[in-house]
């Protein structure tokens, strides 16, 4: 269709292409008959165009207005021009968005659908739905696929499920976000944050001891009772007089004495938290060296248990060395005492009683060493201000007497500034707690709708879809001469609705041909059932040489019987190369219609 074509069986002589196209009429459930028309090789259409005439232009010569469609481009799902959107509405599919690999939703695609509608003759008999694309990175495309077309309401509640998580995950995300920005802003000003989980938790409120606590000397006080003593120090600095240096040159000496011995005493505590810093990162060290350790004994020890439940004799053999690391034992462990060793399914449980213990420091230990080193943060802040008032203090003393204090005046100026800092971020934490408690509210509203969906997955009307199409599986591998093994040991899967004998995927157990009289019986089931529920299926089923893997005549002609017989109002469209009189008498008395091709199917145009 693109270079060249034999037509002639005789001379099989080769013959340019100049243009070649497929045009198709079909029609819908409410009689709309149109007809479509992709071309293969033309001078000015690309292959990506398809155009939609409004009426039967193969079967009748009339002419219909016509719209232009493009295919195999990104938007051909979604855009209002683009035919699998224009497909989609004509059939009256409302094709599910679908939870992506990537954390993003995805269209469930019409090519994804169609392996269980249209088997190809080179590919398609591989397996059930062998030719399913998986660009769009849908999570179990292949169950998504059955679900959509039986219209399992499980599929709903799983989408709904998923659209669930993925919101709280959102809100999870988003609460991280902004108390990590806040702690950020709060970040070397001597503040800690209590009482905020970095996790949302169910049922979370504000009044739940949150609170913003800043340092005071060795301990913590509020951040609200910190701003009500700057405010009561600002307001009486402001009822006083700036007064003249010579005025108060005694108690400038005296201030700038307890102001040098502040500085000391500021030092000394910097030192001893510092200290504890030191002390409390190497714990952490220490603590999480324990969990790594404790993390790689509990592997080992699950593989040692995985192998002895698996028969091996590696516990049983034990000699002089240890099962997990090889090391040598020391005597005490071995001799007569060594029956009273823990079993590996007790040490397993002792380790991981151990890992949850360490886990528990570690995140102790990371939140003493976030305040010694906010508690520093603040210390330093204070030590800073400290200097800059014995700076101050010294000027003042060599200021004339009846220069006002500096001191004074800064005074007033740094207690203001304060004052605000502080109440501002008072400001931006009650701005965090509003914004914390609507994601709390929100998530805990998920939380619920999400206990609410049904624990059962398949709904009735589901199991009675599933059941009858398992019915129709069954009986048909029956009337195909099934051969691989008895038939009363089959099921579908609850994960998948794929075939299953036990536990094992059917069509991995049986021989080839029986393979091909699996992928039979699963599709036109699915016909089948939409004939007695509600169901996407749009009652088509093409079958390309169905014939596969020499599949007996007995077989061959069951399935033609089966696929006359259940149509019903569907349209089952078979291709094959059988010879004319066998076919014949398979079809006799079946209320089927027989195209027969002489010499080659496609041929010249004229003029």
């Amino acid at each position: 269709m693109r270079d060249t074509l034999i037509y002639d069986p005789v001379t099989k002589s080769e013959t340019p292409v100049q243009q070649s196209w497929v045009s198709l009429e079909i029609s819908n459930g409410n009689g709309d008959v149109v007809t479509l028309t992709r071309w293969v090789k033309h001078p000015t259409i690309a292959d990506g165009v398809i155009r939609v005439e409004h009426g039967p232009a193969l079967s009748t010569s009339s002419s219909f207005p016509s719209e232009d469609y493009f295919v195999g481009r990104a938007g051909s799902v979604t855009s209002s021009k683009g035919f699998h959107n224009w497909l989609a509405r004509f059939i009256g599919w409302d094709l599910p968005e679908l939870s992506a690999r990537d954390g993003r939703t995805a269209p469930l695609y019409m090519e994804q659908v169609f392996p269980l509608l249209f088997v190809e003759q080179k590919r398609g008999w591989a397996g059930i739905q062998s030719q399913m694309p998986y660009f769009s990175a849908v999570t179990d495309v292949r169950k998504r696929a059955i679900e959509f077309l039986l219209a399992l309401e499980v599929g709903g509640l799983d989408l709904r499920r998923q659209e669930l998580q993925a919101t709280l995950r959102g809100l999870e995300s988003q609460w991280s976000i902004e108390r990590q920005r806040f702690v950020d802003r709060a970040s070397g000003s001597g503040v800690t944050l209590a009482g905020v989980p970095k996790q949302i938790k169910p049922g979370w409120m504000p009044e739940d001891r949150a609170e913003l606590l800043a340092a005071d000397g060795d301990g913590w006080i509020a951040l609200s009772e910190k701003l009500r003593r700057l405010k009561l120090d600002l307001h009486e600095a402001e009822a006083k007089a700036v007064r003249a240096v010579g005025q108060i040159s005694p108690r400038i000496e005296q201030h700038l004495q307890e102001a040098l011995e502040r500085s000391t005493r500021m030092q000394e505590d910097g030192a001893i938290i510092r200290d504890g810093i030191l002390r409390d990162q190497e714990e952490l060290v220490a603590v999480e060296g324990r969990l790594s350790a404790l993390s790689d004994d509990l592997r080992q020890y699950q593989d040692v248990a995985t192998l002895e439940r698996l028969g091996s004799h590696t516990t049983n053999d034990l000699q002089s060395d240890c099962p997990v690391c090889h090391r040598a034992l020391p005597e005490s462990l071995l001799g007569e005492q060594s029956a009273h060793l823990m079993s590996i399914q007790d040490s397993i449980n002792y380790i991981k009683q151990q890992v949850e213990l360490f886990t528990a420091m570690e995140r102790d230990s990371r939140r003493a060493l976030e305040a010694k080193r906010e508690q520093l943060a603040g210390l330093r802040a204070e030590a800073a201000e400290n200097r800059a008032l014995v700076r101050r203090l010294r000027s003042d003393l060599v200021s004339p007497n009846n220069a006002p204090s500096e001191e004074e005046v800064a005074e007033r100026v740094l207690l203001r500034q304060r004052v605000e800092r502080t109440a501002s971020l008072l400001e931006e934490f009650e701005v965090l707690q509003a914004s914390l408690v609507r994601l709390a509210g929100a998530a805990d509203a998920l939380r619920r709708e999400l206990s609410l969906l049904p624990r059962d997955r398949l709904t009735e009307t589901d199991q009675a879809k599933l059941e009858a199409l398992r019915r129709s599986f069954v009986k048909q591998l029956q009337e195909y001469d099934f051969g691989s093994f008895s038939d009363d040991r089959l099921r579908l899967s609850v994960d998948d609705y794929l075939p299953r004998r036990d536990d094992f995927d059917l069509q991995a157990d049986i021989s080839a041909s029986d393979s091909i009289r699996v992928i039979w019986a699963y599709l036109i089931g699915l016909l089948e059932v939409s004939s007695s529920f509600e169901t996407n299926h749009p009652g088509l089923l093409v079958f390309d040489e169905p014939r596969q893997q020499s599949a007996k005549d007995v077989s061959f002609a069951a399935l033609l019987r089966r696929a006359s017989r259940h149509a019903r109002g569907g349209q089952v469209l078979l291709a094959t190369s059988e010879k004319s009189e066998p076919l014949a008498e398979m079809l006799a008395g079946l209320p089927v219609r027989l195209h027969h091709v002489a010499g080659y199917l496609l041929q010249p145009v004229s003029g």
